[in-house]
């Protein structure tokens, strides 16, 4: 069945691509190529089996790193590792927790990402349910909840617009709980099944809450004891490693420009994951892809008139660390960066591509799609992406693309111990190759006379920034104060 769609594919891109001459650089070579038989899948296998779980900072990252480096020079494509610093790095050694009162039992809890530690000796605090935590909870509560962990609810969310639903809800009410005097969070999981999965809590390292994610048949068994009328402590003992800075490593791998080499394409996926799946559609899939991508391209002796790099970036999940530390170490390099591309929302059927608020990136973007229309990529969104490695390149005024997946099964296990390889749609996967490749392989061969947008100015970004109403979605993340105080983006 997979060969028969894959046959049916390369018609239609044999019909799409007529106009274009037979060499090298025709985009059909390459698309072609990637519709085939590649190693892709035994890739993306490979790194999620043997090196699943991928937190930056721990050894199996530096062990992926390694291997990206090793896939890129099997391949003979030219690959550096680069050092950027981490700010902040924080890691889980053990939660241990204990719910007691009208009933005893020993619930599935995973703390967030940057949650306070508990002192050593663990935190024994009254429960109180607050609903969905809305401003109307708090008030009818008063100081009820001071001094103790909140028990929030949370509806079943199984898409990727639930997850940003979850991420913006969880903002405000860790903003309310820590007005109202609360010591901990415990969101219940919006996940069926006991299914745990991490989020990185709302200000990053200045988060200041106990904060952990609850299965949610244990947060639900909790909340109807407390309706009825019992009464509930929760006590957890929180083991992690807080450290204030961080080395870690990108994997830049590039094939020079024969025509512009000063000129940069780039396309990047993720390396980094969480530590409860195997980092497999988020972000493992789009990792495999790039590496594929590279070795097509020179196997087929393609030399793409502009320079393309190829970017495995690391520290993603905490903040974007790596490619805003490409950013720090390539300064000199960014008035001449044409086009970034982030690839990071699984292995669901690209359909287009954000442009993040450049129009005139968006009607070359779609000019260069038509070579894979028939593979479905045809929609542009020309509104700005906070939460991917296209963030710091978008801060910078550098034009920036953010692919646009089809949902598949990726809302249900992001972040999730279920984000494993047997849920990654490979057959997919090598379609989003073949698209990203040829709207690369475009950028890289456009000619000058058409790449009419530059670089933007500070006022530029700030400019877009309020446009879109981006300063809720950036505090979501942590990375607002960095903007607000200069540290981070165009001077």
């Amino acid at each position: 069945m997979i060969m028969k769609r894959i046959l049916f594919f390369s018609v239609l891109i044999l019909i799409g691509c007529t106009s274009y001459a037979q060499s090298p650089n025709d985009p059909s070579n390459l698309i072609m190529r990637l519709l085939g038989d590649t190693p892709i899948e035994e890739d993306l296998q490979e790194l999620c089996d043997v090196y699943g779980g991928r937190v930056t900072g721990t050894a199996v990252n530096l062990g992926s790193v390694e291997w990206g480096i090793k896939k890129f020079e099997a391949a003979g494509v030219a690959v550096n590792k680069e050092v950027f610093n981490i700010s902040s790095l924080w890691i889980d050694h053990a939660t241990i927790a204990k719910v007691s009162g009208t009933t005893n039992f020993t619930p599935k809890v995973v703390a967030k990402y940057y949650s306070k530690p508990t002192p050593n000796n663990g935190l024994k605090l009254p429960i109180v349910d607050v609903g969905y935590g809305t401003e109307a909870d708090f008030a009818r509560l008063g100081d009820k909840v001071k001094g103790a962990f909140i028990l929030v609810e949370a509806d079943l969310c199984l898409d990727v617009d639930g997850l940003f639903e979850e991420y913006s809800n969880a903002a405000m009410i860790d903003a309310r709980a820590a007005e109202a005097g609360a010591i901990g969070v415990l969101n219940m999981a919006s996940r069926p099944k006991k299914l745990l999965y991490r989020f990185i809590a709302s200000e990053g390292a200045d988060h200041g809450l106990v904060n952990l994610v609850m299965a949610r048949e244990d947060a639900k068994r909790c909340q109807r004891i407390l309706r009825n009328g019992g009464a509930l402590d929760f006590e957890v003992k929180l083991d992690v490693s807080n450290e204030k800075e961080s080395a870690s490593y990108n994997v830049i791998a590039e094939i020079k420009g024969s025509e512009r080499p000063e000129e940069i394409i780039i396309i990047g996926a993720h390396l980094d994951s969480w530590g409860l799946g195997t980092g497999a559609n988020d972000n493992g899939c789009n990792v495999a892809m790039m590496i594929d991508i590279a070795r097509q391209m020179k196997s087929l002796n393609i030399q793409p008139k502009r320079t393309i790099r190829f970017a495995l970036w690391n520290g993603e999940e905490q903040g974007y660390f790596g490619s805003w530390g490409y950013i720090k170490s390539h300064q000199n390099e960014l008035d001449k960066h044409i086009m970034t591309m982030s690839v990071d929302i699984g292995s669901g059927a690209i359909n287009g591509f954000f442009t993040n608020g450049r129009p005139e990136m968006a009607a070359i973007t779609k000019e260069l799609m038509k070579p894979v229309s028939g593979l479905g990529a045809k929609s542009i969104l020309d509104v700005p992406i906070v939460g991917t490695d296209n963030f710091d390149f978008m801060l910078e005024g550098v034009g920036n693309l953010v692919a646009s997946h089809k949902p598949f099964n990726y809302g249900l296990n992001y972040h999730a111990a279920s984000d494993t390889y047997d849920k990654v749609d490979v057959e997919a996967l090598k379609v989003n190759s073949a698209i990203v490749a040829a709207v690369t392989l475009g950028f890289a061969n456009l000619p000058a006379e058409k790449v009419t947008w530059k670089r933007q100015s500070h006022t530029e970004v700030s400019d877009l920034i309020k446009q879109f109403n981006l300063e809720f979605s950036m505090r979501m993340f942590g990375v607002w104060k960095d903007w607000e105080s200069g540290k981070r983006g165009r001077k």
